[in-house]
């Protein structure tokens, strides 16, 4: 993992940060970034720029792309880290549609699902003790 500077959008508590680093955009879309949290870059993976933490900084939600391919996209997933473990998981996926997480209420992410070609969106939650494919 490469070491970045700290973080510009700090946690409630002000224990993290992240920082978005502009990695590309996609044709006639949005850009997308790579993350680095707490000064160490997330590897393997790409980023919207949607978030949210949790109130008690333990949680950081965020819209992660699937794919930068416009002609199959979008693709996106509700990715949750564990700040405590330094786990990631992926809960939700969007195929053809933007995820976006909006609060989390005591132990549930609150998301929604906003396909555009459709007009629509859609809200879920998902308890987070029923998330069980954390990662390294």
């Amino acid at each position: 993992m490469e070491n970045i500077t700290k973080g510009a959008y700090k946690s409630p508590g002000k224990n993290h940060g992240f920082d978005f680093i502009f990695e590309g955009e996609i044709r006639f879309g949005p850009c997308f970034y790579k993350i680095a949290l707490d000064g160490v870059l997330i590897p393997d993976r790409i980023f919207g720029f949607e978030f949210k933490w949790d109130s008690n900084s333990k949680f950081l939600a965020l819209q992660e792309w699937l794919t930068t391919d416009y002609r199959n996209g979008p693709i996106t997933a509700l990715t949750i880290i564990d700040l405590n473990t330094r786990k990631l998981a992926r809960i939700s996926k969007a195929d053809g549609g933007f995820i976006k997480p909006l609060m989390f209420e005591d132990d549930k992410i609150i998301f929604e699902k906003e396909y555009l070609a459709e007009a629509k969106k859609i809200e879920f939650e998902i308890n987070l003790n029923n998330i069980k494919n954390w990662e390294d």
